[in-house]
């Protein structure tokens, strides 16, 4: 169960599919979120997170890593450059199964990792994972 503060956070979808981000985004309404914002890459994504960061910063974030422009990777590295958003949970959902991908994603401030395709549970327990990790201290 996602604690009720959790989903008032806002969120942030990169993924260039948008049969991926409308299911995520369903997903994510499904358990209660409303703030939910979109990207279809990297590029796009860190403009948005940038343009937030002093304001009103994103509190959760999912990215896909295969995007053209910019991908996962890359902008989870230039999202972490952001004061803003050093500890923000970053969950990558991608198909991407890859041991050195996943190590990669990892090494660039990753908090967790879903495979394509996922279900509303398994993205509820990723959360809940991430934001447990962020309460305990953890990245």
């Amino acid at each position: 169960m996602i604690d009720p503060k959790i989903l008032s956070k806002k969120v942030l979808i990169l993924d260039d599919m948008s049969t991926i981000r409308d299911a995520l985004i369903a997903a994510l309404k499904s358990l209660g979120f409303t703030n939910i914002a979109q990207a279809v890459d990297g590029k796009q994504g860190y403009e948005k997170a940038n343009e937030c960061a002093g304001s009103a910063p994103f509190e959760l974030v999912f990215s896909d890593i295969n995007m053209p422009n910019c991908n996962g990777i890359e902008f989870l590295r230039q999202f972490r450059g952001i004061a803003a958003y050093k500890t923000i949970p970053v969950i990558m959902v991608t198909s991407e199964n890859e041991l050195h991908t996943i190590l990669e994603a990892v090494e660039a401030g990753a908090s967790s990792y879903v495979l394509k395709p996922f279900t509303p549970k398994t993205i509820e327990a990723k959360i809940v994972e991430v934001f447990n990790k962020k309460s305990a201290g953890q990245k």
